[in-house]
């Protein structure tokens, strides 16, 4: 087509574009047409084109490639399309939306020649050229198409022995949050990382102090433990053998693991403390990160390891700094991460709990022994009462039985010389708390012991069994024997602190032994008044509210007659059955059953869908004339020739709005979560057919509910009802504004229980819907124990006599 041409042609690129034909080409007064104008940029020149969105973006390319303007000589297979502001890949997914909401456009290498050559720049040995490379591959290792090319011709290779070969520098973080990339990405190509590999990310973990290396290396250990076997998709990729058939197996980088990595950082001495330290960073993604590593580690720690770890963890304080964490100043991307660690000491408790304490075990063998050293006695033989009346039986009735007995655990307030057995209820978790009761002040405990023994036996306060009495009222304060179902929504910082709330109990303990002058018999009536006292000291008011010297004053100054005035004052009112262990167990299967109903009620409103409001701003709008496409010309690319109009007339054109609502709904394999914007609501199918946009949930890697909503363009409504998917601290996939309260906790906690019974209770609504239930469920069955506690009317008044007899009685 020359320029003296009227107009161009609707029949292809080739008759398109001149300068003359410009005006007569956009046509004002069809404001669908000129909403649709976008720009292309080929090196210096740029066209305006008119793009059909409902073609394969393969043919966009090869008709731009013909157009003539553009000066295109290579074949249009080295080309993609890319968004010329955000440098996005445009797909068949992506490319309608962009063209309606008036995106420009740059041609530019495909994913293939891309790929090609980072491979080429990551083998340099010039800093300048890796360091470029790096940079540029943090951002295109998240698409498919390069990826999948990169890792064809060797690229993860040439990457991981960038990261071997530098030990700090800008290159160095670039390359390890290309590898972070990478594995949060894709479950394939970053199988070759090997022992040594990990060493490496180990090391400059505890060696670096710079944020930007830090935070990655972080985040791709975290990600090695999780990959274990055991993590593997029930389905893995369809691989083909040389004959042609598919077979299905999982993913080659499910072989990782705990195991594999604590065997690394096992080497590196400082590596836990230097992870403990960070927590209290100022670095708020880093502590994130930091913080999730731990979780990650104690949720996936194997078993003959796992005493091992979470005693080390202990000794780097790594409670107190999550305590800190609790009662410092923090962002509400952190309350997650910091409910998710207190979660995993409930399990670990729990855990304790159910181990059984046995003679044949070292650890437990040890801290009996230190046990029975530190209190500075030694046993005694007495003589054995049942001796004597053996003496009266002859024959086969005669048992054998010593006429003396040695005494020894008794002596220090076992119930038996089976100080194993006595751990029963409270197992591993009652002997360590005993033994760190000891170690805190073994002078202390050796001085109780024998003001114990000097007093007449039945006036002993049996110290052994007290200790693992405490043990037990606090586990069942805790909710210790639920293990990892927890409905707790608040801090509990003093529940990180279990072996020093346990010593303050304890001494509540003996000296309301001592005051109330109680004898052997009385055990069970002290017992109870500790349980009022844990009750009324931790469970009146949230625990951050009250300092470490509050609670210190609590339990060793509160005087005896105030602590039973009260006491009998709450049996008046309520009979406490809480304090009975059927009614314990009873309460923990309940809640278990509770738990998992309400988290099938919260999933399945995910799976109904519902709409909420778009805080995600106008990036995810509109074009406000939303007018019909033309579909006369059989090209896919309708373009005008550049120069005398810039970008910000066709931006002009193309004039977006804001679209303020967004329909969510999960996939039913639960993996996709789908979406579509709206400028109003209106009634969305079952299934997915209305709904183009998803987010892969397997990228959120954390979820945030805040008080403060993005800006919206217009009146904020209900700010504090937003939930955050994250996929960094400093990423956002979505952010979606409920309509209601109960709609942000049908949504915060259905999200969270997709990960299974592990998943977090984050909303008061949700426990309290779980607590609700386990109580209606537990006085339920108590209906069937009893029919005590069930007032009765004493009379009952009866109705007055018919005034006729023309009455029936229903059948109701």
């Amino acid at each position: 087509m020359s320029g003296a041409d009227p107009g161009p042609s609707r029949s292809g690129l080739a008759n398109l574009a001149s300068p003359t034909s410009q005006h007569s080409y956009i046509d004002t007064a069809t404001p669908q047409v000129t909403n649709r104008i976008n720009l292309v940029t080929y090196g210096q020149s740029t066209i305006k084109a008119l793009i059909d969105p409902s073609l394969p973006v393969q043919d966009v390319i090869r008709q731009l490639c013909a157009n003539a303007h553009l000066g295109v000589q290579e074949p249009p297979a080295l080309f993609a399309l890319r968004d010329d502001d955000n440098d996005e890949l445009v797909d068949d997914a992506n490319m309608a939306k962009k063209i309606e909401v008036g995106a420009n456009f740059k041609l530019c290498s495909s994913p293939t020649i891309e790929a090609v050559e980072m491979v080429d720049k990551l083998g340099s040995h010039d800093d300048r050229t890796l360091k470029m490379a790096t940079y540029t591959l943090q951002r295109l290792i998240r698409e498919t198409p390069f990826t999948d090319e990169f890792i064809t011709r060797g690229g993860v290779k040439e990457l991981l022995n960038v990261i071997r070969g530098h030990s700090s520098g800008n290159t160095l973080a670039y390359a390890l949050t290309s590898c972070q990339n990478l594995m949060e990405g894709f479950e394939y190509g970053w199988e070759i990382i090997d022992a040594a590999f990990v060493a490496k990310v180990v090391s400059l973990l505890v060696s670096q102090e710079r944020i930007n290396v830090c935070r990655p290396a972080t985040a791709i250990l975290k990600k090695l433990v999780v990959s274990g076997p055991q993590d593997s998709p029930k389905t893995g990729r369809v691989v083909t053998d040389g004959h042609g058939a598919a077979t299905t197996s999982a993913p080659a980088v499910y072989r990782y693991g705990f195991e594999f990595v604590y065997n690394e950082f096992q080497r590196e001495r400082l590596f836990l403390q230097t992870l403990v330290n960070r927590i209290g960073s100022s670095d708020t993604t880093l502590k994130l990160y930091s913080l999730s590593l731990i979780n990650s580690l104690l949720r996936n720690v194997s078993d003959d390891l796992f005493e091992s770890f979470t005693s080390e963890l202990e000794k780097l304080n790594a409670s107190k700094a999550v305590a800190w964490l609790m009662d410092s100043s923090r962002g509400d991307e952190l309350n997650s991460s910091i409910l998710e660690y207190q979660s995993n000491v409930v399990r670990a408790a729990h855990r304790r709990m159910r181990t059984v304490v046995t003679p044949t075990d070292k650890r437990h063998v040890h801290a009996l022994s230190y046990i029975w050293l530190q209190a500075r006695i030694s046993d005694v033989v007495v003589a054995n009462p049942a001796a004597h009346q053996n003496e009266a039986f002859s024959g086969e009735h005669r048992q054998s039985i010593g006429a003396t007995t040695r005494y020894k655990w008794r002596r220090i307030g076992f119930a038996s010389e089976s100080a194993a057995k006595q751990f029963g209820r409270t197992g591993w978790l009652g002997l360590s708390c005993l033994e760190a009761f000891v170690r805190s002040d073994p002078d202390a405990y050796a001085k109780m012991i024998q003001e114990q023994l000097n007093r007449p036996e039945e006036r002993r306060c049996m110290f052994a069994q007290a200790s693992i009495e405490v043990t037990s009222i606090l586990a069942d304060h805790w909710n210790i024997e639920s293990g990892s179902f927890t409905n707790s929504t608040t801090y509990l910082p003093f529940l990180l602190s279990f072996d020093k709330v346990h010593h303050l109990v304890l001494r509540f303990f003996l000296r309301m032994w001592n005051e109330s002058g109680a004898a052997a018999t009385d055990f069970p009536r002290v017992s109870a008044l500790v349980r009022s006292q844990v009750s009324e000291v931790l469970g009146k008011q949230e625990e951050t509210s009250r300092t470490w010297l509050e609670l210190e004053s609590a339990f060793l100054h509160s005087e005896y007659r105030t602590v039973r005035d009260r006491q009998m004052k709450e049996l008046e009112v309520d009979q406490d059955y809480n304090s009975k262990a059927s009614i314990r167990n009873l309460r923990g299967r309940i809640y278990r059953e509770s738990y998992e109903f309400v988290r099938q009620q919260r999933i399945h409103c995910l799976l109904e869908g519902a709409w909420f409001r778009n805080v995600s701003g106008s990036s995810g709008g509109v074009l406000a004339s939303g007018g019909r496409q033309r579909r006369e010309s059989t090209s896919t690319v309708d373009t005008a020739v550049p120069a005398a109009v810039g970008r910000d007339a066709a931006g002009k054109g193309a004039s977006a709005v804001y679209k303020p609502w967004r329909f969510y709904r999960l996939a039913p394999n639960k993996k996709l979560l789908y979406y579509c914007d709206s400028s109003e609501r209106f009634p969305i199918r079952g299934g997915l057919d209305d709904l183009p946009e998803r987010i892969d949930l397997s990228l959120v890697t954390e979820l945030s509910h805040h008080s403060s909503a993005g800006e919206t363009g217009g009146k904020s409504h209900g700010s504090d009802l937003v939930i955050s998917l994250l996929q960094s601290p400093d990423k956002s996939l979505a952010e979606m504004q409920a309509l209601n309260p109960s709609q942000f906790s049908e949504w915060t906690d259905g999200l969270n229980m997709l990960r299974g019974e592990d998943g977090v209770v984050s909303t008061r609504e949700t426990a309290n819907l779980i607590e609700t239930l386990t109580e209606i469920g537990i006085k339920v069955k108590l209906l069937d124990l009893t029919g005590e506690q069930i007032e009765l009317p004493t009379s009952v008044q009866p109705p007055p006599l018919p005034s006729t007899t023309d009455f029936f009685f229903a059948e109701l």
